[in-house]
């Protein structure tokens, strides 16, 4: 079903901001009182001259309406450079703590207020991997964190968003803000030309509820626009995801029919 519009930054919903919204980032979070919250994490340009900024709207409903925090929650890069896009949110489920993410040219990480409309003073840790290529693991854009069997998994996108060779890789801590340990074989998801897939990459991951089940949601390039705005033709695309022993993630294979919906 679609159901609409639930946030329009050329309206008088956000106030700071003048258009061009970026990448959101979603999250349910249950009250004290037994009711849920849903708060949507975004970036957008400001009114005021500078880079994209990263703000957050809060509703009871996960369509909406939202209502906007009236401000950017971050607003400069932590690094002097890159952009301030492609925000994640993730609530560890040993701390109950929440936690968010962001950064194209750079990963940053950050622990929340309770709200979930600030961030906790005095936490923003510069977390980008080091090294790499852009045949194998050198941080872009995009990171998204989940955390499995005592580790916190963090994949990021490698390459340019109109790039074939644009991938996702991945690396492991300890911690949710790192330091984080690239694994021996970074790559989790790349391009299969033989198959005309084609940009594999700026994912988020799905695990089935009480289950060790996992999915991962991502977007390629339409083949028919590979050489044609590759940027903004994109598909959808889901596929499963699955561990070895040791906890690495195995290189998942896309695909071109998804997966399988319960019975």
């Amino acid at each position: 079903k679609n159901e609409g519009v639930v946030l329009d930054a050329k309206s008088n919903q956000i106030a700071w901001a003048n258009g061009n919204l970026w990448a959101p980032a979603a999250i349910e979070v249950k009250q004290k009182d037994g009711s849920y919250k849903y708060f949507l994490y975004y970036s957008a340009n400001p009114i005021e001259k500078g880079g994209k900024q990263i703000g957050v709207a809060v509703s009871d409903s996960p369509v909406g309406p939202f209502l906007d925090f009236g401000k950017p929650i971050v607003s400069k890069s932590p690094v002097g450079h890159g952009q301030q896009i492609d925000v994640d949110v993730f609530i560890d489920p040993v701390s109950k703590k929440p936690y968010l993410y962001w950064g194209n040219g750079y990963m940053a990480g950050a622990e929340l207020e309770p709200s979930m409309t600030a961030i906790k003073e005095n936490t923003i840790q510069v977390m980008t991997p080091k090294g790499g290529s852009l045949k194998d693991y050198a941080y872009r854009e995009a990171p998204y964190v989940f955390y499995r069997n005592g580790l916190y998994y963090f994949m990021w996108s490698v390459d340019d968003t109109g790039a074939a060779n644009y991938h996702v890789a991945y690396g492991t801590s300890k911690s949710p803000l790192g330091p984080i340990e690239v694994a021996k074989d970074p790559i989790v998801l790349i391009q299969d030309p033989q198959h005309e897939i084609y940009g594999t990459a700026h994912n988020s991951v799905i695990q089935k509820p009480g289950k060790d089940e996992w999915y991962i949601v991502y977007h390629r390039i339409n083949k028919d626009y590979l050489h044609n705005q590759p940027g903004v033709h994109r598909e959808v695309c889901i596929d499963k995801m699955e561990f070895n022993a040791d906890g690495t993630i195995k290189r998942v294979v896309p695909t071109h029919n998804g997966v399988a919906g319960d019975k």
